[in-house]
C-alpha cells in the first residue's frame, strides 16, 4: 500500500509538472507575442511618421530633386527631413520617372527582417517594392514598410503652376480689351500686347520684350494688375513674359508665358487676343 500511494504521489507530481510547464510555456508564448504585437504597433507608427515627414520634406524639395535623373539621395533626404533611423530603417530611392507630363520619384522604407525573411528588394527602375518570403516556408512575406510615390505631388505643382500662368493670361486679355476700348480712333488691329514705337512706347502700352523676362522685371504686373503670388511656379521658378518670342505681332495677336519644368522643357500658355 506504501509503494502504490508512494507511486500516486510520484504521478500526481509528474502530472503537476508538466502542467506547470505547459503553462509557463504558453504564458511565454502569450508574452512573446504581446511583445511582437506591441513591437509591430511601433514599427508602423514609426514607419507612418517617417512618410509623413519625407513627403513633407519632397513637396518642399521637389523642385531640386526633380531635376536629377538619379535616385535622391536617402541619407540627405531623411537628415533634412528630421528622420532618425530606428529598428534598422532602410530606405532606397527609384530614378525619376515620366509619365511624359511629370517627372517623379519614387521612395521607400522599411525594417528588415533577415533572420524570418528573404528577397526584401526595391527596384529603382521601377519603384517596384517586393517584401519577399518567409525563411521557413518560401510563402509571400509581410514586412514593415511604407512606399511614398511623388506622381500625385508633382500633378499638383503642375496643375497649379498652369493656373497661375492662365491667371497671367486672363490677366493680359483683360488689359487688351481695356485699352482697345479706351482708345476707340485706334488703328483697326492694333496689338495692345505690344507697343508699337519699341523705342518709345507711349503710356499704357506694354513695352517691347523680345526675348523672355522675368514677369517681375517687367511692367506687365502693374499693366494688367497680375499679383505677386503668380511671379513663380510652385516649384519656386521665375515666371517669363515676351510679346515676340512665341508671340504673333500679327492679329490674332498672343503673347507668350512660360515658366522651367524641374526635369526639363517648360510649361507655356499664351494670352490671346479677345
Amino acid at each position: 500500500m506504501r509503494a502504490q500511494a508512494g507511486f500516486a504521489s510520484y504521478l500526481w507530481l509528474v502530472v503537476m509538472a508538466g502542467l506547470i510547464l505547459s503553462l509557463s510555456i504558453g504564458l511565454l508564448m502569450a508574452g512573446e507575442r504581446d511583445r511582437e504585437n506591441r513591437a509591430d504597433v511601433g514599427h508602423r507608427a514609426y514607419l507612418r511618421d517617417a512618410t509623413a515627414r519625407l513627403a513633407q520634406w519632397y513637396d518642399y524639395r521637389s523642385g531640386a530633386t526633380g531635376a536629377q535623373a538619379a535616385p535622391i539621395d536617402m541619407a540627405l533626404a531623411l537628415a533634412e527631413a528630421g528622420i532618425t533611423p530606428r529598428f534598422g530603417l532602410q530606405a532606397a530611392s527609384s530614378n525619376r520617372l515620366s509619365d511624359g507630363l511629370v517627372s517623379w520619384h519614387v521612395m521607400a522604407l522599411w525594417l528588415p527582417d533577415p533572420h524570418r525573411v528573404q528577397g526584401t528588394a526595391f527596384d529603382p527602375a521601377t519603384g517596384a517594392f517586393t517584401q519577399g518570403t518567409w525563411l521557413s516556408d518560401g510563402q509571400p512575406a509581410e514586412v514593415a514598410h511604407a512606399v511614398f510615390n511623388g506622381h500625385a505631388s508633382q500633378l499638383v505643382k503642375f496643375s497649379e503652376s498652369q493656373r497661375r500662368l492662365r491667371t497671367i493670361a486672363s490677366r493680359l486679355e483683360n488689359m487688351f480689351t481695356r485699352l482697345r476700348e479706351l482708345d476707340p480712333v485706334a488703328a483697326e488691329g492694333r496689338n495692345w500686347f505690344r507697343a508699337v514705337d519699341c523705342a518709345s512706347p507711349n503710356p499704357g502700352e506694354l513695352p517691347c520684350y523680345d526675348g523672355y523676362r522675368a514677369i517681375d522685371a517687367t511692367a506687365v504686373p502693374v499693366a494688367a494688375g497680375v499679383s505677386a503670388d503668380t511671379n513663380v511656379s510652385a516649384w519656386g521658378a521665375a515666371v517669363e513674359i515676351s510679346n515676340l518670342a512665341d508671340s504673333s505681332t500679327v492679329s490674332p495677336y498672343y503673347m507668350s508665358i512660360r515658366t522651367n519644368l524641374p526635369w526639363g522643357g517648360v510649361l507655356r500658355v499664351a494670352a490671346q487676343e479677345p
